[in-house]
């Protein structure tokens, strides 16, 4: 996770905020507002759970995308006309 999200804001859902991401892991999420200085973290307790911050009285929400799954790898096929080379175990 990297660049600018949004976080929702749950008593105002029609005002998110837009923050870029310092650094994260599996606990915490380090975020700064864009052009000030303003920083702050979100954490969570649970790796499903969203992480969850507060700033200046307001409480913001982030739920991380679900990790892209990675469909199983497909056997490669030799190349049309090609022939498959014998391999032999060497003894040592």
């Amino acid at each position: 996770m990297k660049g600018r999200i949004h976080l929702h804001d749950p008593d105002r859902p029609d005002e998110a905020l837009e923050v870029d991401v310092i650094a994260h892991d599996e606990a915490v999420l380090s975020v700064g507002v864009p052009n000030t200085y303003v920083s702050f973290d979100l954490t969570r307790y649970d790796a499903s759970a969203p992480y969850r911050g507060v700033l200046g009285g307001r409480s913001f929400v982030f739920t991380p995308p679900a990790p892209r799954r990675r469909s199983p790898a497909q056997p490669r096929e030799a190349p049309t006309g090609a022939v498959a080379k014998k391999r032999t175990l060497q003894k040592i």
